[in-house]
Formats: structure tokens, sequence, C-alpha cells
């Protein structure tokens, strides 16, 4: 798996074994960062279901001014660690290893915003609504901000605030990518 564009492009990242996680296709990656190529530079991004952080780091090397990557799992905390220095992006990244609603908790009372998130949990998880609550009610979304949530192709995101609006979606073999735009109040 290789970054596609921008200050580490061709660099290879590593990836967990096994099942634990499932990388982002690099054409998926590709779409995706088409869609998203005016709101990425300069912009504060939220990885928050990381595995390998191919997506944070994308963005990173794409000119967005930090990323904090996030996995529960301590050996995709490693992975991301290394990929982030391979690819000389440390000074623009934090990485933590947190349940991802405690990381939501901590980055409310830090006063943390963010332009883009990435939400990739686990598909069978149930946690897509839930996390999308969450950013909106904890106040971590700037007005305009994206989300992009990648889940199975059966999954169906539905979230009850209705300042996110769903402005896009696509779907790449057995996986969707769902693009929201927070409105703000």
């Amino acid at each position: 798996m290789r970054v596609i564009s921008g200050t580490a492009r061709g660099h290879t990242l590593k990836t967990l074994k096994g099942q634990m996680t499932r990388p982002t296709l690099e054409r998926v990656r590709e779409a995706i960062f088409n869609v998203l190529a005016k709101h990425v530079p300069g912009a504060n991004v939220l990885d928050l279901f990381a595995g390998s952080g191919a997506l944070g780091i994308e963005a990173l090397s794409r000119g967005a001014a930090k990323c904090i990557f996030n996995d529960l799992n301590k050996q995709a905390k490693q992975v991301i660690i290394a990929n982030i220095r391979f690819t000389k992006l440390e000074s623009k990244a934090v990485v933590y290893s947190l349940d991802a609603e405690k990381l939501l908790d901590i980055l409310q009372k830090e006063a943390q915003v963010f332009d883009l998130v990435f939400v990739d949990p686990p598909y069978q998880s149930g946690l897509y609504e839930r996390i999308l609550e969450k950013l909106v009610s904890n106040g971590l979304l700037k007005q305009d901000a994206i989300i992009v949530a990648e889940c199975d192709s059966n999954v169906i995101i539905e979230p009850q605030d209705d300042r996110l609006c769903l402005f896009k979606k696509s779907r790449y073999g057995d996986s969707q990518v769902w693009y929201y735009k927070f409105m703000g109040e």
C-alpha cells in the first residue's frame, strides 16, 4: 500500500498482518481524495479508526496541517507511528490508542476542532451513528467540516442530527463510502 500523492508520494506503508484491520484500498483512497481535494490543504484531520494510518498520512502528504490518529489496537498504533516516521510527517501527527468515544471526550476537553474526519470502525461494530452524533454533540466539527465514513456495502448510516448532510455516497465492491458535511449552527 503506497501513499498516492503529495510530499510522501510513493512511500510504501506497513499494515498489520492478518484480519485485525482492513486497510482502505488504494483505488478507494484515490477516489476519496479526489472528492476531498479542495478540503485537505491546511485542514485539521482526525483519523479515528486509523489501522495503518493510510488515510491520515495521505491527508498530511497532501497538505493537511495536522492529524490525530487513533486505533484501539496497540499493534496498529506501532504501525501508524512507524509509517509516520517513514513518511517524515511526525511533526504534524499525534497518535493515540484509546476507545474512540473516550478519545472524543478527551478532544472535547482540549477544545479540538476538525475540518476533516475519517470514520472507519470495524464494519459490524454498529458504531457509525454513535460516533457521528458524538462528533457533533462534543463540538468537534468546524463549520463545513467533512466526515468520511467507510462501511460494508450492506450498512446504512443514518445520523439523527440534521446538521450532518449527506452529499455523496459511493460503492466500491464490498464497501461503500459516505460523505457528510457539517452545516453548523
